[in-house]
C-alpha cells in the first residue's frame, strides 16, 4: 500500500517537472500554489476524520447491560 502511494506521488512530481518546462514561471508558480492549497485542504480533512467518531464502532455504552 505504501509503495502505491509513493509511486503515485512520484508520478505527480514527474508530471509537474515536465509541465514546468512548458509553462512560463508565473503560471507554474500559480499552479504550484493551487496544488499546495489542495494538499493542505486534504490534510485538514484527514486530520478532521481522525477526530470524529466512527459510526460502525463497537463500543458498549456505560454502564452497559445490567445482570439480574
Amino acid at each position: 500500500m505504501r509503495e502505491d502511494v509513493d509511486a503515485r506521488v512520484a508520478e505527480v512530481i514527474m508530471g509537474l517537472v515536465r509541465l514546468s518546462r512548458l509553462l512560463p514561471p508565473d503560471d507554474m508558480d500559480s499552479l504550484l500554489g493551487a496544488v499546495a492549497v489542495e494538499v493542505e485542504t486534504g490534510m485538514e480533512l484527514v486530520e478532521e476524520r481522525r477526530h470524529t467518531r466512527r459510526t460502525d464502532a463497537n463500543v458498549v455504552s456505560f454502564p452497559g447491560p445490567r445482570s439480574p
